[in-house]
């Protein structure tokens, strides 16, 4: 790995799209499809949009095997003043027929991806009936084949409301007539007390879609899922050179390392709008997540390498902070850094080097320094120089800086 010390610190990673359509096999036993129909609604394999350029980390960028996402389908509109359908409003387009509409294609249903296809599953084990395109029969118009079709998905599905995160729902079944609204929780309880230890594991990589007027003839469902949130995790920098017939002279070891402060935990999507944003509240949690923990091993860090805390074969990225960020986050005026993220964000580590006794050290109410994008993984490098510890952020030229903040940390 090249060394470089400077801001920006390019990553690529490749996106995958997959092709194969999500169709149910016939597996011999009815309630597994034996009986599928070419009526049936299936779903290709679902991709991951990427709006961020490829030279940067993303978050999952790529549906994963045994993936299960909720989906919430539409077509038929209610009349104006009845909860009776108005069959002749399904060739409408959404923005007509939204306001009027209920779940009448299907409401929170699970679709599990086995790394092929898609079937209508919450485990890959059971199977749930597929949901099927409207006919002429069923709805007493013969243009059944031009009714358009919309399709909310969602990630993480959870099919219970009453943990207390993950996705809700309204409205609140399928019969309700309204526009729909997606709020999702974070999986970390509303408090205020800062030593409260977290789990980066809780966090699932949170993502929607949306299709809007599908007709039948043009075949499978394709979701291309956006990401909500964004990623923060931790490299350091041994920048000191290798001291010759010594090489562990210059070693950094790092005891521990952590990040706490009080974070955005619920974000809220409405399709009321024709280009549908997450507004995240001012609704917070608090604690800290630890990346390298006091009792566990540390890490040690030769002379001039560098090391992504976290990494390993199952997480070749490393530990990664998935935060919910607010986008439209205004400062307060105690600081210039605007809590995209969070407030109060610090980070704390204890380390020792060449040979000189352990210290720990704090950088306070640290700020990404931009306008954080959903779907990106942010690195915050923490290099080590002679006797100094500099914190600087991955970036690149074409992200937006806010004023003033175009500054290295350095602490003694």
């Amino acid at each position: 790995m090249n060394i470089r010390i400077y801001k920006c610190l390019a990553y690529t990673l490749p996106l995958l799209f997959l092709h194969t359509a999500c169709l149910p096999e016939n597996i011999g036993e009815k309630n597994e499809w034996s009986e599928y129909s070419h009526n049936d609604i299936t779903f290709a394999s679902p991709t991951i949009m990427m709006n961020t350029p490829e030279t940067r980390a993303t978050l999952m960028n790529n549906i994963t095997q045994n993936t299960v996402f909720g989906v919430l389908g539409y077509c038929v509109p209610y009349q104006l003043e009845s909860d009776i359908d108005n069959y002749q409003g399904g060739t409408s387009d959404w923005l007509v027929k939204k306001s009027l509409s209920h779940a009448d294609v299907m409401y929170k249903e699970p679709i599990f991806y086995d790394g092929a296809k898609c079937v209508y599953s919450k485990d890959g084990i059971t199977f749930n009936e597929p949901k099927h395109w409207y006919t002429s029969d069923e709805a007493k118009v013969t243009n059944t084949d031009l009714f358009q079709y919309t399709f909310i998905a969602y990630h993480p599905y959870n099919n219970s409301e009453a943990a207390g995160s993950g996705f809700s729902v309204t409205p609140a079944d399928e019969k309700t007539r309204g526009i729909p609204n997606l709020t999702y929780t974070m999986p970390y309880p509303a408090s205020t007390d800062i030593r409260t230890e977290l789990n980066t594991e809780d966090a699932q990589d949170v993502m929607i879609a949306a299709v809007f007027d599908h007709v039948p003839t043009q075949g499978d469902i394709q979701l291309d899922f956006r990401h909500l949130l964004t990623g923060l995790r931790l490299q350091i920098n041994n920048y000191n050179p290798t001291v010759a017939n010594n090489p562990n002279a210059n070693t950094v070891t790092i005891r521990s390392l952590s990040i706490d402060g009080n974070f955005y935990r619920v974000g809220n999507v409405d399709f009321t709008p024709a280009d549908p944003t997450l507004t995240v509240t001012d609704d917070k949690y608090s604690g800290t997540f630890p990346f390298i923990k006091n009792d566990g091993q540390p890490l040690s860090i030769s002379p001039n390498s560098a090391a992504i805390v976290g990494v390993s074969e199952s997480k070749p990225q490393g530990t990664t902070l998935l935060l919910l960020p607010k986008l439209d986050a205004q400062a307060d005026g105690s600081t210039s850094a605007v809590p995209y993220l969070g407030t109060n964000k610090n980070i704390h580590i204890t380390y020792s080097y060449h040979g000189q006794a352990e210290q720990t050290k704090t950088i306070s109410n640290f700020s990404l320094g931009r306008i954080p994008e959903q779907g990106t993984c942010y690195t915050i490098n923490l290099n080590f120089i002679g006797d100094q510890l500099l914190l600087m952020f991955t970036a690149d030229d074409i992200e937006y800086w806010e004023n003033g903040s175009d500054n290295d940390i350095i602490i003694n």
